[in-house]
């Protein structure tokens, strides 16, 4: 019975990449098609209100992010408003700071107002202009009243008719309201608040207490429409505290949901709106795609070939995992390739390696019992540099042990200089690390500084809070060193290790006096929570 199975077994190791592919299509095909009807309707269901979901967020982060710069730009005239200038009526020094605060705001002029209206200072006007009295400051005023910070609607600035809003905030002097201090900006401001969350088909807006159009992404025909009324099927909910999935037709007559919030800071009114066929049409087009995704099963067979995506997530996702299988059993023979070639060179490696061992030995033993100790010394510490490359798949582990594990069947403490922090580096990091150090060694026994008594080595290695990592090889007092005319199979290896990865180099520098190896890599995101520095 065992011998039926392992013949078994064995004919399934034998079959082509063309078979796996063959069976992986039946097998996948057959379930799908039974459960088309299910998947139908669960698929639709899921899009349907992950895209929910996901408009509803990025009206309440459209919002947030609304009110967090309106917060800032309060909190930035409430400093200004703290200046001891003021205090002073030292108006001309105070208008320099006012300037540099309405530059670092990015708004359109910041002005000081009196009770009455009448301006003291306004950042937009050269210094010594007769300075406007103004009757209509229903913000400032009332900031002064209530002494709390207010936002306007869309207004007129008062020096060119510009359409605005301001930010005021009152200015105590002595414990007593004084004045009111505040900043206008442009409606193009406001526009640029929108343009993280207005995107794929998207209409946004941010409309003042009377419904009027403050900001609208995007562009309609090249018009920003600021200063218009909003469309009446959101003007009626200006006010509400949110109005959510309105149906109503845009401007250009496209059928949308639309929906709003109110921000309490300022009194405007967020919209977002997104066409009804996002919600309302995938049904008709899963089932398109689903018959798509039948036919690229079926023909797996005949070769792995990239899906066509489609617009449904869900069935894009099944696509690329197919895809992914097939490209993964398809490349299984160029990896088996790829793993003998590296086993040759690590054998090859191993093999001069033992060999340097034994002639170093030999050089610094005074007689057979001292050879025969240091011999298998080295011998045992390189078997501990590949267990430690070997345990480095699953842990970290810290630049210096493997800097001194790989080096210790080379040379002893008299010919290495070893400086840098404890640094702990994550598995991936450790292996090229580990595999590159132990290229540079083996080529220093060759050819370079351990390859005769006098040689030297100094390594060293810096490392940042950021995750970058600076480590240097030099080679000293060994014999004149000669850059080779070709690129060998380590060379190859650690420049392909340290060029694959954004922010990682090498650069071997083949000096006379000694080879030069400079390396520098850096720690991906995921990577970050695994590098600590400890020294």
């Amino acid at each position: 019975m065992f011998g039926g199975e392992w013949r078994l077994a064995a004919r399934f190791r034998s079959w082509p990449i063309s078979a796996y592919l063959l069976v992986l299509a039946l097998a996948t095909s057959i379930p799908i098609t039974a459960c088309a009807g299910f998947l139908a309707y669960h698929f639709v269901a899921e899009s349907s209100q992950s895209r929910k979901v996901e408009y509803e967020d990025r009206l309440r982060l459209m919002r947030n992010a609304t009110e967090l710069r309106v917060a800032n730009i309060i909190e930035d005239l409430q400093i200004l408003a703290l200046s001891p200038l003021l205090a002073a009526g030292r108006f001309d020094e105070f208008r320099s700071h006012a300037v540099d605060t309405v530059k670092l705001i990015g708004g359109v002029a910041i002005a000081l107002y009196e009770p009455d209206g009448q301006q003291l200072v306004n950042t937009r006007l050269d210094p010594g202009t007769p300075l406007p009295k103004r009757t209509a400051f229903d913000a400032e005023r009332r900031a002064i009243e209530t002494g709390r910070p207010q936002v306007s609607g869309l207004q007129q600035a008062v020096v060119d008719g510009q359409p605005s809003v301001t930010i005021a905030v009152p200015v105590r002097i002595a414990g007593q309201i004084r004045y009111a201090l505040n900043v206008g900006l442009s409606p193009r401001y406001l526009s640029t608040l929108m343009d993280d969350y207005v995107s794929g088909g998207l209409v946004g807006s941010i409309i003042d207490q009377q419904g009027i159009l403050l900001a609208r992404r995007p562009l309609l025909d090249g018009d920003d429409l600021i200063g218009q009324p909003t469309i009446p099927a959101v003007r009626s909910h200006v006010g509400q505290v949110s109005a959510w999935w309105i149906k109503a037709i845009s401007r250009s007559g496209v059928a949308t949901y639309t929906s709003l919030l109110r921000s309490d800071q300022s009194g405007w009114t967020v919209n977002l709106a997104l066409p009804r066929e996002a919600i309302d049409g995938p049904l008709h087009r899963f089932l398109a795609e689903f018959s798509d995704l039948e036919r690229y099963v079926s023909g797996l067979q005949n070769g792995v070939v990239s899906p066509t995506i489609g617009r449904i997530a869900e069935v894009n996702r099944m696509k690329q995992v197919l895809h992914l299988v097939g490209g993964e059993l398809a490349s299984a023979l160029r990896q088996q390739r790829d793993l003998l070639d590296e086993i040759n060179h690590r054998v090859k490696n191993t093999l001069g390696t033992v060999q340097s061992i034994a002639r170093l030995s030999r050089s610094s033993a005074s007689d057979v019992d001292h050879y025969v100790a240091a011999f298998e010394g080295r011998i045992l510490a390189l078997s501990e540099a590949y267990n430690l490359l070997t345990e480095n798949n699953w842990v970290g582990a810290d630049v210096r042990a493997i800097v001194e594990r790989t080096l210790a069947p080379y040379a002893g403490p008299d010919r290495l200089t070893i400086s840098g922090p404890s640094l702990l580096l994550p598995p991936k990091l450790t292996l090229a690390l580990s595999a590159t150090i132990q290229e540079l060694s083996t080529n220093a026994a060759k050819y370079g500084a351990f390859s005769t008594p006098s040689g030297k080595l100094e390594i060293a290695w810096t490392g940042q809070e950021s995750g970058i990592v600076r480590l240097i090889w030099i080679e000293r007092d060994g014999p004149l060193v000669r850059k080779p005319t070709r690129r060998g199979f380590g060379t190859k290896m650690i420049t392909r290790m340290f060029g694959a990865e954004t922010g990682w180099s090498v650069n071997l520098d083949f000096d006379p006096d000694g080879l030069r190896c400079t390396m520098q890599f850096g720690v991906e995101a995921d990577d970050e929570k695994d590098v600590r520095l400890t020294g």
